[in-house]
């Protein structure tokens, strides 16, 4: 029973603590039941609740580390702000130096705030830094031009310094070297430097060298300054020479550097302390060596060797004030090479030969622009030779040139009486008196050349100068003057002669040029271009004056044509009275041209052919007006028979004088067929082919040496006017049968007239 008892007993503590388990199993669901309820999803429980405030915790984190860094900065701003107030008091209070400490502490802290890096803000700071630096450096050059005070007026320019005692000269040159010093520190100290020496030659030497009369006056006033004054005058014809406004100009900078302190380094060599202080950069004496250059060198460069030669002392002058210039300035003293006035004055030859050329350019302008067409009469014909030469060459103020003259002989050895082409002359003529002076220069130019033979690049600029200047007048001249030479036959003819004559030397010259330049190296304009120069000379000359011969040539066949009615009625009273009329007006419109055209107004040869071709023109107009007739009577066939023999003797206008002759009778060449020109004769006028007339301009078989008396003149011009002649056959026709017509043109007597024509 006891051990039933005891299973009963240990069973009945079994079932207790089973159900003691079972509650707690139960308590341990409901716990999980409840924790589960308490989880809940990865959205709605708590596992993104503690995320959210993990993230809080961070956002709070930075926003706090934000703040911190914001206040920081503001802080730093502040601190900033505060610091540029004061720089910027400093600065208006004219405490340069301590505003100069704020500066560069404002700038190590902007250097350390990284936090500001690459902000808007942080521009903001370094513009007004930089601003800060700027007008301290501007205050700091005002006060160094304080030093000097610069005055200029109409008359009179002044420098004024202090000229006070030892001790306060002492204490203004230390604080001028604190001030500088200051300036060093803020890394503007040469910028200051070089406003105050840019101050100095605007406001000073600049007006200075602008004037043309400058004497220096210096003095000390009672005042405790000292001047530097410089008196200026405009009205004065002459200017100052060169070596006085060097000295003025080396007298004013050595005032000006009296104004500044002499030692401003901690250095015993004076020469270092200079060299620390000196205000005159490069650029500014560069400046200063132009303006002198300008005034005493480019605007004064000689046109004349002589000239040249006397004006070298004068660069002498010009280069030892440079180089006292350039020692103000250290840096470049020893870089001569670079300097303005030394670089000029190594190229005045070159300089000289561009103005020598400039000149003759201008001038061949003022020859072709003048207006008074004054003429020019070639006293004798002009027979090439080395005198020749040295007589053109005359009017410069140099001799001829050797190489000038060993080339002048040998053209002319080429071109003498003996030799087969004949001398090279130029006949005595009327030309005007600009185209004698233009050929002048030209010879002058050509000299030059010769005597610059041993650089090429002047040699050619020289002698393409010389050509230029004669296609400069033959484009000017006929533009300007067109209406002159178109209204007036007198200028018509003269500018003929002087294209002959311009031709004729430009051909002359072209012998020259290919002798000056045989033994030349570089690239120079050979003589074809000279002799193309020649071409267009005749070409133009021909083209005015044969306007002027047509018209004449018109008028005259008008005052013919204008009786046209009468050569029907020929024999009527009023009919003839009409011819004779007309017979006298070509008569006086013939004398008065022969008369205006009368050697040496033109040569002989072009006489010949402008009165033949006049005379032509009238005769033709009466041969056409006469053929034309178809059925002429016996009374009206002699009377223009008699009309014709009239016309025809109108060729007696073609008589000279034997006393005109007489200048001519030794020239062995005409203008139109010289062999120095190497150009066909010109050409005014159209050839009548078929009958064989001498054409205007063309070479014809005149030579001086065949014209003794006014009847070989005579003989000579009748192969200038073969109208005439056929105006007389014409006449003779007019009385014979027509078996005697017939008979004369078997004979060939007759070749003139066309078979229509007969």
């Amino acid at each position: 029973m006891r051990t039933l008892h005891d299973k009963r007993d240990t069973f009945a503590r079994a079932v207790a603590e089973a159900d003691r388990a079972q509650e707690a199993i139960g308590e341990l669901l409901r716990g999980v039941d409840d924790m589960q309820a308490l989880l809940g999803d990865e959205r709605s429980g708590i596992h993104a609740r503690l995320a959210d405030a993990a993230e809080s915790e961070a956002r709070l984190r930075n926003q706090l580390r934000e703040n911190g860094a914001a206040l920081a900065c503001m802080r730093l701003l502040a601190r900033l702000n505060a610091d540029l107030r004061s720089m910027d008091a400093l600065i208006r209070e004219g405490r340069l130096e301590r505003a100069s400490e704020m500066v560069l502490a404002v700038e190590r802290v902007l250097s350390d705030a990284a936090i500001i890096h690459d902000t808007r803000i942080f521009g903001e700071l370094r513009s007004r830094v930089d601003l800060a630096k700027e007008n301290i450096r501007h205050n700091a050059t005002a006060a160094l031009q304080g030093l000097l005070v610069i005055r200029v007026d109409d008359s009179l320019a002044q420098l004024i310094a202090p000229a006070d005692s030892l001790q306060k000269r002492q204490e203004r040159y230390d604080s001028t070297r604190s001030l500088l010093a200051v300036l060093d520190m803020l890394g503007v100290q040469g910028k200051a430097l070089a406003a105050y020496g840019a101050h100095f030659v605007k406001e000073f030497i600049r007006p200075v060298l602008a004037t043309p009369v400058i004497t220096q006056v210096s003095y000390f006033a009672n005042e405790g300054t000292q001047l530097f004054g410089v008196q200026r005058s405009n009205l004065s014809s002459r200017v100052t020479e060169p070596a006085a406004v060097c000295a003025i100009v080396a007298s004013a900078f050595s005032f000006a550097n009296q104004a500044l302190p002499p030692d401003f380094s901690t250095s015993d060599s004076k020469e270092q302390a200079v060299r620390a202080i000196s205000p005159w950069t490069r650029q500014c004496l560069s400046d200063v060596a132009n303006m002198v250059l300008e005034r005493c060198f480019s605007s004064h460069i000689p046109a004349t060797r002589h000239e040249l030669e006397d004006f070298r002392s004068t660069t002498n002058v010009l280069l030892e004030f440079e180089s006292q210039l350039f020692e103000l300035c250290p840096a470049s003293a020893s870089d001569a090479a670079r300097r303005p006035i030394h670089a000029a004055v190594s190229h005045l030859d070159e300089l000289f030969v561009k103005r020598r050329c400039d000149l003759a350019q201008r001038r061949a302008r003022e020859l072709a622009e003048d207006p008074s067409f004054v003429a020019f009469e070639l006293e004798q014909h002009q027979v090439w030779s080395l005198d020749l030469v040295r007589d053109l060459v005359a009017t410069s103020d140099c001799d001829t040139s050797p190489l000038l003259a060993k080339a002048a002989e040998q053209v002319a050895s080429q071109h003498s009486s003996s030799a087969p082409g004949g001398a090279m002359v130029f006949p005595r003529c009327a030309i005007s008196r600009a185209v004698h002076e233009l050929v002048l220069e030209v010879y002058n130019l050509v000299n030059e050349a010769a005597l610059s033979s041993d650089s090429p690049s002047q040699l050619s600029l020289l002698l393409s100068t010389a050509r230029l200047v004669l296609d400069l007048f033959r484009a000017l001249y006929p533009t300007l003057h067109r209406a002159q030479l178109a209204r007036i036959p007198a200028l018509a003819w003269q500018f003929f002669n002087d294209c002959l004559y311009a031709s004729h030397h430009a051909g002359v010259v072209a012998h020259l040029v290919s002798l000056l330049i045989a033994n030349t190296a570089g690239d120079i304009e050979s003589s074809d271009a000279w002799l193309e120069t020649a071409r267009l000379f005749l070409r133009t000359g021909s083209t005015h004056v044969e306007s002027v011969v047509t018209r004449e040539a018109s008028e005259l066949k008008a005052l013919v044509a204008g009786c046209s009615d009468a050569f029907y009625d020929a024999a009527n009273e009023t009919a003839k009275a009409q011819l004779a009329k007309s017979r006298k007006q070509v008569h006086l419109a013939l004398t008065q041209l022969a008369r205006a055209l009368q050697p040496p107004v033109v040569t002989p040869h072009i006489f010949y052919q402008t009165i033949g071709h006049f005379i032509d023109a009238a005769c033709e107009a009466t041969i056409e007006a006469i053929v034309g007739i178809r059925d002429i009577g016996v009374d009206d066939s002699k009377a223009l028979a008699d009309h014709c023999r009239s016309m025809g003797a109108f060729s007696t206008l073609l008589q000279l004088d034997s006393h005109i002759l007489a200048a001519y009778q030794n020239t062995l060449a005409v203008p139109s067929d010289m062999p120095a020109t190497g150009v066909e004769a010109d050409e005014l006028l159209l050839s009548d082919s078929e009958t064989g007339t001498p054409t205007f301009g063309s070479r014809c078989p005149y030579n001086g040496r065949d014209i003794a008396t006014s009847a070989a003149s005579a003989r000579l011009a009748k192969g200038y006017c073969q109208l005439a002649s056929k105006a007389v056959q014409l006449a003779d026709i007019l009385l014979i049968s027509r078996a005697d017509i017939l008979a004369r043109r078997r004979a060939g007597l007759l070749a003139q007239f066309t078979t229509e024509e007969l």
